[in-house]
């Protein structure tokens, strides 16, 4: 590159992208490529995904013989990748699990319209909120959830509702030979198809991109976050980008969808797919400075998610104590299902193996002690014998950044501690944006494409997608 052409805004970032290949990062997608039968059962499946600590893996249908002499039961819910003469079917993550879950719930409970897709943010399709079951005692919710999950933790990946809309599919021969930029825009932020069922539950991005060699063989997978980690080893090389700050991007200003901890779990789930995002920020009920008071200037004001799953621009929320998200979904086996009838600040405390105080904290309201000066001091007391973390209440450590947090920063976090969202908070620990590994990668690609036009359709990622939708066995 030429001098004249490095000082155009992006072109660090454009560089690191156009020279550097798939094949380039094969290192850090991780050697053992775990793949999921289509005739594993939901308990099963998740099983996999908590032990090996992932979120989806793709599904398969093995051709005839490949039974390897072992029961259903000993092979159904994983096999390696080297699965001979199978059928390529698309990937399973838990928010399909949680999806088709909420479909079953709402079914069992004659509210059919749930099933019904309606349009979401970005141009992708959510559900709306239902409220079938939702009336009852807590006690009467949870023996229905436990009877319906002990049916649906036996049910088959291929007979799920929802299945395959987060997960595209490239031939590894132009896969390959792609460069980053071309995989992130037409693989990642634009991908020409994805999952089992086209046109089902899509959305506009997706979380992770499958290779396959000529014999149907799944080679890797690469997610987002294994670009993050490229990007983490060379941020050295994306320029004065790498130096903006949250502030800088508009990432302090973001909605943050939101739920109370006394909100059924239950409930929360449904707002996620409801608003179409894959957390929940868990906020006080009020906007308070940490001392017991209302922020200034907001003086009892509810915060964001006061009803489940509500939008607040920036800062109006209340306090962060910890983040709810459709991988909790990833640990429940059949006897668990009933806890989604549980508040989510106790849901988490249970997780977490903590406790949480929300019926002192009850007592305290109605006592008229919470708010006054006695229990302002006490806090404060406390505070000062030991450093406070966000999201400890709950049994969490929540990483967060400032809106001061440069993007190199926040690059660092996601990889270092193996997470897929920062919450950028203000001093009061007040939620004001949200930032993703979707944010990063389009924010570098935004960078790189100011630089130069991006690359026609005909390029090697683009060409790997119709050999995909050409070339599988299986429908994708």
């Amino acid at each position: 590159m030429q001098n004249g052409d490095s000082a155009m805004p992006g072109a660090d970032v454009r560089k690191l992208l156009v020279e550097n290949r798939v094949r380039d990062i094969g290192h850090l997608t991780g050697k053992e490529c775990v793949v999921l039968l289509d005739s594993a059962t939901v308990e099963g499946a998740l099983k996999v995904l908590s032990d090996y600590r992932i979120l989806s893996a793709p599904v398969v249908a093995p051709g005839e013989g490949d039974g390897g002499g072992r029961s259903p039961a000993q092979h159904a819910a994983y096999w390696p990748a080297q699965l001979p003469g199978s059928d390529i079917m698309g990937f399973m993550c838990v928010n399909d699990v949680l999806m088709s879950f909420l479909d079953a719930y709402a079914s069992e409970f004659g509210d059919a319209a749930f099933l019904e897709p309606v349009a979401g943010p970005e141009g992708g399709l959510v559900r709306r909120v239902s409220t079938a079951g939702g009336g009852g005692s807590m006690l009467g919710r949870m023996r229905r959830l436990e009877a319906l999950g002990a049916r649906f933790a036996q049910t088959a990946l291929r007979d799920l509702t929802c299945k395959g809309c987060d997960g595209d599919f490239l031939h590894s021969r132009h896969a390959g030979e792609a460069t980053l930029l071309e995989l992130i825009m037409y693989g990642f932020l634009d991908p020409k198809r994805r999952g089992m069922h086209e046109g089902e539950n899509q959305s506009r991005v997706v979380h992770r991109v499958a290779l396959f060699d000529s014999s149907g063989t799944i080679t890797s997978v690469i997610s987002q976050s294994d670009l993050c980690r490229f990007l983490s080893q060379h941020v050295a090389e994306l320029g004065p980008l790498a130096l903006r700050t949250m502030s800088d991007l508009g990432w302090d200003c973001k909605p943050v969808v939101s739920c109370t901890p006394e909100t059924p779990a239950l409930d929360a789930m449904r707002a996620m797919v409801a608003a179409g995002v894959s957390s929940l920020a868990v906020v006080t009920p009020h906007a308070h400075h940490g001392d017991g008071h209302p922020a200034a200037g907001q003086p009892g004001q509810a915060a964001a998610g006061q009803a489940a799953g509500q939008a607040a621009p920036g800062g109006k929320g209340g306090r962060l104590l910890g983040n709810f998200s459709a991988s909790e979904m990833r640990t429940m086996t059949a006897e668990h299902f009933g806890a989604l009838s549980l508040p989510v600040g106790e849901f988490l405390a249970l997780e977490h193996d903590t406790e949480w105080v929300a019926a002192n904290r009850e007592r305290m309201e109605e006592e008229g002690v919470l708010g006054s000066a006695a229990h302002a001091f006490i806090q404060d007391r406390l505070r000062r014998g030991r450093p406070h973390a966000p999201g400890e209440e709950l049994g969490q450590r929540l990483i967060v950044a400032t809106p001061g947090t440069s993007l190199a920063e926040v690059i660092h976090l996601l990889v270092r501690h193996r997470i897929h969202r920062v919450y950028v908070v203000d001093e009061h620990e007040i939620p004001r944006g949200i930032v993703t590994c979707t944010d990063i990668l389009r924010a570098v690609v935004e960078a790189a494409t100011q630089a130069a036009p991006p690359s026609p359709p005909n390029s090697a990622t683009a060409v790997a997608a119709e050999a995909a939708a050409a070339g599988k066995n299986g429908s994708v």
